[in-house]
């Protein structure tokens, strides 16, 4: 009975390890997701760039066709 209990007690440590601080672990899974969030604002600003110039290319487009 006591080998079952010390198995079961390195199984329970070894779990925990690999959950914590294994590969893919939640650690790993945090560093991501705070990743994940920056490239979100990232893409945020380079598309509300993208709008700008879009709105800039479609003033000079009109400008240059009100001159002809």
């Amino acid at each position: 009975m006591n080998i079952l209990k010390i198995f079961l007690l390195l199984a329970l440590c070894w779990l925990q390890y690999s959950l914590w601080l294994g590969k893919n672990g939640l650690i790993d899974y945090i560093k991501i997701y705070h990743k994940v969030i920056i490239e979100k604002k990232n893409n945020e600003n380079l598309d509300t760039r993208n709008k700008q110039l879009m709105l800039d290319i479609d003033s000079l487009n009109k400008t240059i066709d009100a001159t002809k």
